[in-house]
């Protein structure tokens, strides 16, 4: 969702001029996917996406620390100045795999 108003708000920027306001159609159809996820999944994953170079260096180092788990993950993770946020969708995406 983040990502397609993004896309959205930079194609309205490229153009010069005002963008259409989202239809009803249109805002239900960028929502609709994220509906079911659980509210503090959902706020995590909002907050940590304000801090996109963040994630993508989480998303690297958790590839190469692939098998580290527990409190050698947790004291990894400490020594990292990462959001907190960032720090939380690193240690969700080692159960959910």
């Amino acid at each position: 969702m983040v990502l397609a108003v993004a896309l959205h708000a930079t194609r309205a920027d490229a153009q010069d001029s005002d963008p259409a306001p989202l239809s009803a159609g249109q805002l239900e159809q960028l929502a609709a996917p994220i509906a079911l996820y659980p509210d503090d999944l959902l706020s995590q994953v909002l907050m940590a996406s304000t801090y996109p170079l963040e994630v993508v260096q989480a998303l690297r180092w958790t590839n190469q620390k692939s098998n580290v788990t527990g409190k050698a993950l947790e004291d990894a993770m400490a020594k990292q100045k990462w959001d907190p946020n960032v720090k939380g969708l690193v240690q969700c995406r080692r159960p959910c795999r």
